[in-house]
């Protein structure tokens, strides 16, 4: 038995859990739920992933409206978590650097000019883009059905979906507990 020293509150008669971070963190590996590869939780949760992507340029792409669709057409009690990351975004800095290593140095301040900006792209961090992805816990038949039909929910709105398989899935789950990894 320990003491308490003096000026320490007694302990609380009631202590309330609050959860842990270690259920969020641990998953038990995949498992096919219909066409899709979901991910077993921690707590035996079946989540499965897809990204939404819209082109910018399109004026007919309401976002806000594609997310009203899905929330609508959900049953009460189903868990579903939108999730915008940014990541690692290479091809603007590619192409760049594909176009400069192009061009011919007619004299030698350009052939510096070129060198100093493919020391600087080679020097510089990625450019990082805000992608969308979905994550549903997917328990039953009535579910699956409706993460099928998450496409054609959409879709009139000028959203794509695309499902993640378990190679995307593992990735994405690396770069949000620890971005450093990938």
């Amino acid at each position: 038995m320990f003491k308490r020293s003096r000026g320490q509150p007694p302990p609380a008669p009631h202590t309330e859990e609050i959860g842990y971070t270690q259920e969020f963190v641990l998953a038990k590996g995949f498992e096919s739920r219909g066409a899709f590869d979901a991910l077993i939780g921690g707590d035996n949760s079946r989540r499965v992933f897809a990204e939404l992507s819209a082109d910018r340029d399109r004026s007919d792409v309401r976002p806000l409206e594609a997310y009203g669709n899905m929330l609508a057409s959900m049953h009460a009690g189903w868990r579903f978590r939108v999730l915008q990351l940014y990541w690692p975004d290479p091809g603007p800095r590619q192409a760049f650097f594909q176009r400069v290593r192009k061009w011919r140095g007619a004299n030698p301040g350009m052939q510096i000019l070129k060198d100093g900006l493919l020391l600087a792209l080679d020097q510089a961090g990625l450019p990082f883009g805000r992608r969308t992805f979905v994550e549903f816990d997917c328990q039953d038949e009535e579910c699956l059905t409706w993460w099928e039909s998450l496409g054609a929910i959409c879709s009139p709105s000028g959203v794509q979906v695309s499902y993640l398989r378990r190679e995307e899935i593992t990735k994405l789950t690396r770069w949000m507990f620890n971005p450093a990894l990938d």
